[in-house]
């Protein structure tokens, strides 16, 4: 049944309904005792009709009778109205039931085409984000160097530099990069800007590169300065000059790089005609040892005692047992005057900022002496430049590498600067500094000395570089 003929019959059952209850009315009203007989005969008599008492009373049995067969009909009624009823509601909650069916597998769809889509977005975006990364590498290819116009001139600076590290086999490296057909050559191999001739500004730091009129198909430019990877003004000037630049970093076994330092340092003072050289391998070591111990390790346990105190405090708790505060009676050596040490070499030192100048193992100077420990530090220095380059910008090649497999090493720098592989002929050490064999104690002592900063430049980087331990 349909939902208007539905409605239709109700409307037809409430009106019959209300001409049934009046003619119930109408017979109560017309039997009630409150009418005389001489009344009704009276009323009846005027309409000339003249009927008796006695007929009367006949009709009203007929009238109660058919009054008792409307109460039936309206029994029935009721009840018809009530399947009605029931009817619509199963209708209505059948209809709802095909509606929310129809709503979830509408949403089920939805679900569907939002999952069809996204993974076609997904599909997208990776396609072309790998397009994009395909388009920057062409460019920087075509396009590898910084270049900026000063006073009518295209300056060029550095697709990649050597940061370090000294007597690790940088002079080798820049002797066959300078081969190679697609990088520019250079004045000469350690131009120091970032970190001693800053202030001569870029337009000096350019001419020391080989210049183009383009900006289409350069070739790459480069230096080697070891000094950079110690100095901390270095990284700061580097990645607000050269943010995008490719760093190659060599790392030699420490023990060794030290000793070869001490005898490079001896024959630059000759050749450059400098005083030479008072003090034996094993008094640098030791003296610096006790300087890095007095400056910088002290400094660090200091600042480590200052940050509990602070942290206590904060937490409300009591320095001591007796439930006072003691006043904080460290001292910060680093910032000591310490008059009390006989350093020679590292006599500067009795300040410590005059030596490390930021209160960690780097330092400013460009002595080829100084700093043997220091510099052989590699987990401290690459720790601090990775406040400014990522991991991945960083190529690191081992030094022995070098020696055991040169080919190797440069096909490998080849693929990380994105030139192509080239022959180099015959591989000839440079730069090598002759020595006799380091003393078994020193060795021991060093070996010691830096077995926990190699631990961890081998977590760090994940790569066990095999020196000795």
């Amino acid at each position: 049944m349909s939902t208007s003929s539905m409605i239709l019959t109700k409307k037809n059952i409430i009106i019959l309904s209300i001409i049934i209850i009046t003619i119930i009315a109408y017979q109560f009203y017309i039997t009630s005792p409150q009418f005389p007989s001489n009344t009704i005969t009276n009323t009846i008599n005027t309409s000339g009709k003249g009927l008796d008492y006695t007929e009367l009373i006949n009709l009203q049995k007929d009238l109660k009778a058919q009054q008792t067969e409307i109460r039936k009909q309206l029994e029935q009624l009721k009840y018809s109205i009530n399947d009605i009823n029931q009817n619509q509601n199963q209708n209505q909650n059948q209809n709802n039931n095909e509606y929310n069916n129809n709503k979830l597998n509408d949403e089920q769809e939805n679900n569907n085409n939002n999952n069809n889509n996204n993974e076609f977005n997904n599909e997208f975006n990776n396609n072309e984000l790998i397009n994009y990364k395909e388009r920057i590498k062409k460019k920087s290819k075509e396009q590898p160097n910084t270049c900026i116009p000063v006073e009518g001139k295209l300056l060029c600076l550095p697709n990649f530099i050597v940061i370090g590290t000294m007597k690790s086999g940088t002079t080798f490296l820049d002797y066959y990069l300078q081969k190679h057909p697609q990088i520019a050559h250079h004045s000469k191999k350690e131009i120091w800007y970032f970190n001693s001739y800053y202030a001569n500004g870029i337009e000096w730091y350019a001419k020391h590169f080989e210049q183009y009129t383009s900006l289409e198909n350069q070739k790459l430019i480069g230096e080697a300065t070891p000094f950079y990877i110690n100095n901390p003004n270095t990284a700061p000037r580097l990645f607000t000059t050269l943010k995008n630049a490719k760093l190659i970093l060599l790392l030699r076994d420490p023990v060794e790089r030290s000793l070869s330092q001490y005898h490079f340092s001896i024959q630059w003072l000759k050749r450059n005609k400098s005083p030479p050289l008072q003090y034996s391998f094993e008094h640098l070591i030791y003296e610096e040892a006790d300087v890095i111990e007095t400056c910088i390790r002290g400094h660090e346990r200091y600042k480590e005692a200052f940050k509990q105190r602070k942290d206590i405090e904060k937490n409300g708790g009591n320095l001591n047992s007796g439930g006072e505060q003691d006043e904080f009676n460290l001292v910060d050596p680093f910032y000591t005057l310490h008059s009390e040490k006989n350093w020679t070499f590292y006599k500067d030192c009795v300040r410590c900022d005059k030596c490390f100048q930021i209160g960690s193992i780097l330092h400013t100077s460009g002595h080829p002496t100084f700093g043997m420990l220091a510099k052989s530090l590699y987990f401290e220095q690459l720790d601090y430049w990775l406040n400014f380059f990522p991991l991945e910008q960083i190529h690191i090649i081992r030094y022995e590498d070098i020696s055991s497999q040169p080919e190797s090493v440069l096909s490998e720098l080849e693929d990380f600067l994105d030139i192509n592989h080239i022959d180099y002929g015959e591989f000839k050490p440079r730069n090598v500094v002759q020595h006799d064999p380091m003393d078994q104690e020193i060795k021991s002592y060093l070996i010691n000395y830096f077995k926990q900063s190699n631990e961890k430049l081998y977590n760090l980087l994940n790569r066990d570089f095999k020196w000795q331990n």
